[in-house]
C-alpha cells in the first residue's frame, strides 16, 4: 500500500478529470482572477481627471469662493460638482460647473457658491469627463 486511499472505480466510477488537469484549471482560474483584480486596481488608481482643493475664501455670509486644480489630458472637457458645508458637515450650497477643454495638463479654477447658511468649508464631490 502506498498510503493513499483509492476509490474503487467499479463502485464509484472513474474521475471525470485527472488531478493534474484540475490543478492546471485551478491555477488558470487564479491567474485570470489576479489579472482582473490588477486591471480594475489600475483603472481605479489612475482616474482620467484628478481634482485637488487649493483653498476657499468666505466672500460673504452667504457666499464662499472655492479654488481648485484639475489635472487632466489637454483637450478634455470636465464637469465638476462642488459643495459648501456648514459646521455640522451638512450641505448648505452646491454648484455644478463645466470646464472647457484646456491646452495645459494642470489648471487652476475658481467658482463662487451661494449658500443657504454660513459655510465653514467646501469640498469637491467629483470631477468627470463631460
Amino acid at each position: 500500500m502506498n498510503g493513499t486511499l483509492q476509490r474503487p472505480a467499479d463502485r464509484y466510477g472513474a474521475p471525470t478529470i485527472s488531478k493534474r488537469t484540475s490543478r492546471i484549471l485551478v491555477a488558470l482560474v487564479a491567474a485570470v482572477f489576479l489579472a482582473v483584480v490588477a486591471l480594475v486596481g489600475y483603472w481605479v488608481a489612475s482616474p482620467p481627471i484628478r481634482a485637488d482643493m487649493v483653498g476657499y475664501d468666505h466672500v460673504a455670509d452667504d457666499v464662499i469662493a472655492v479654488q481648485y486644480s484639475l489635472t487632466m489630458d489637454p483637450g478634455t472637457e470636465a464637469t465638476c460638482r462642488i459643495q459648501a458645508l456648514n459646521e455640522g458637515r451638512a450641505q448648505v450650497g452646491f454648484v455644478k460647473t463645466t470646464i472647457p477643454a484646456q491646452t495645459e495638463r494642470q489648471t487652476v479654477h475658481s467658482v463662487e457658491i451661494s449658500t443657504q447658511g454660513e459655510a465653514v468649508s467646501a469640498e469637491i464631490v467629483a470631477c468627470e469627463p463631460a
